[in-house]
């Protein structure tokens, strides 16, 4: 495994998730114990082309990133991380739960030690 494959992994699971959010935001949003209203099915559908955006963003990062390559996988490292810790505080207090935040949850620490340790790599290479 590489760097370039952990920023493909990454881009696939965050189309998975937009596409969740933009297109079925109530059964995204009841996976993760909540009450899926209007608003919250708004701010979803906004949530999910910004997800969207970030997953083209991590696609293309191999192919455009040249010398900033392992600084930008570290970056991602520290993102995949803070997503880790919100979802985690989000778990603890009871505000989510359920498959979605818990999947997320374990996804988003795989992504973080990855981006991490091929960014690493990447650097000594």
């Amino acid at each position: 495994m590489d760097l370039k494959l952990v920023f493909r992994i990454a881009g696939v699971i965050a189309a998975i998730n937009g596409l969740g959010l933009l297109f079925m935001g109530t059964t995204f949003f009841a996976m993760a114990n909540m009450t899926a209203t209007p608003n919250l099915i708004t701010v979803g559908q906004f949530t999910g082309v910004t997800v969207l955006f970030l997953a083209l963003l991590q696609w293309r990062i191999p192919d455009i990133a040249g010398d900033a390559f392992s600084s930008l996988g570290q970056l991602f490292a520290i993102g995949y991380a803070m997503w880790f810790l919100i979802v985690g505080y989000h778990i603890m207090t009871g505000q989510a739960g359920g498959a979605t935040a818990y999947v997320n949850l374990v996804v988003e620490a795989i992504l973080a030690v990855l981006f991490f340790m091929q960014s690493r790599k990447s650097e000594s290479a």
